[in-house]
């Protein structure tokens, strides 16, 4: 085992975590850089039958829950 006093073995701890700390950032800034946007798919238009809650869901699905009252409906619009 190795031999260090106590002073030093914080030291050596707080060294390791600044290391990975960093690697992360460094890491988090690169991915950053090279991050292209998808084209997302373009949203439906739905209306409550119930309560007339006009929504968007980007789903390709015949019917989307409300969510104000939970009520199923139909797409009345692609955008």
């Amino acid at each position: 085992m190795i031999h260090l006093p106590l002073a030093d073995w914080v030291v050596v701890v707080l060294a390791i975590h600044l290391a990975v700390i960093l690697g992360a950032g460094v890491y988090y800034a690169l991915r950053r850089v090279r991050w292209v946007p998808r084209h997302r798919a373009a949203p439906f238009i739905f209306r409550c039958s119930v309560c007339g809650h006009v929504y968007l869901d980007r789903r390709n699905v015949p019917m989307a829950e409300c969510g104000k009252c939970g009520n199923m409906n139909e797409c009345i619009k692609n955008v």
